[in-house]
């Protein structure tokens, strides 16, 4: 199942706990099981905070940045994920694209390697 079919049907009068508890079904359904980081950073974004999440490379950061992307689906609302470089943000924009399907984009500029970028995709409300 597609974390898409886990979307609210009413975005305007769903509640935080709601929309966790969904996110927490599809992870379920995938036999995936929270690290506490990464339990306490979805959370934390159901409820509508900011986060920074700094934990070791292959700790499961990507899984809560697809929780912040559904959060923000649930809303109606736009999430980005930006990276620093392009191989990054396409490699995780294939990941989500299995998971969100049709409500991926991306963008990618072509600029100098001189110059700093931010690298990102953005995921979009349904329409």
């Amino acid at each position: 199942m597609l974390l898409t079919d886990y979307l609210p049907a009413d975005s305007k009068n769903v509640s935080d706990d709601e929309i966790y508890e969904a996110f927490g079904q599809w992870v379920t359904t995938r036999g995936i099981n929270l690290y506490p980081a990464q339990d306490e950073a979805s959370m934390a974004l159901a409820g509508g905070n900011n986060v920074i999440l700094a934990t070791p490379t292959g700790s499961g950061k990507s899984l809560v940045a697809i929780a912040a992307h559904f959060y923000a689906m649930s809303r109606d609302q736009i999430s980005f994920y930006t990276a620093p470089i392009k191989a990054l943000v396409s490699e995780k924009f294939l990941t989500s694209a299995k998971s969100l399907v049709q409500k991926t984009s991306v963008w990618s500029p072509e600029i100098p390697p001189s110059t700093p970028t931010l690298r990102s995709f953005a995921a979009r409300p349904r329409s």
